[in-house]
């Protein structure tokens, strides 16, 4: 099977955007309920993003999610910080 320019230029222009940076936590595991923090953004050989070394797309960014599931330890890092900005 043949792909022409045009089919080709269409998908070297698809990318996978993730609103994700160093330091944000994302939510890993069987069951999406372990807490990670991102350390490592990359590619695999396959050229597939990995998201400290593992595959990206078996997990659910926190941040994204409604703040009611949100991770326990999340939620009391989140009140300790409004705390801090009220004490200001």
């Amino acid at each position: 099977m043949m792909i022409t320019k045009r089919e080709l230029r269409r998908i070297i222009r698809e990318a996978i955007e993730l609103d994700l940076e160093k330091g944000d936590v994302i939510l890993t595991g069987r069951f999406k309920n372990k807490r990670t923090v991102v350390k490592d953004i990359g590619k695999d050989d396959l050229g597939q993003p990995t998201i400290n070394g593992m595959k990206a797309l078996t997990f659910r960014i926190e941040k994204l999610m409604p703040r009611k599931k949100w991770s326990k330890k999340s939620l009391e890092a989140l009140e300790f910080a409004e705390e801090v900005e009220k004490k200001k």
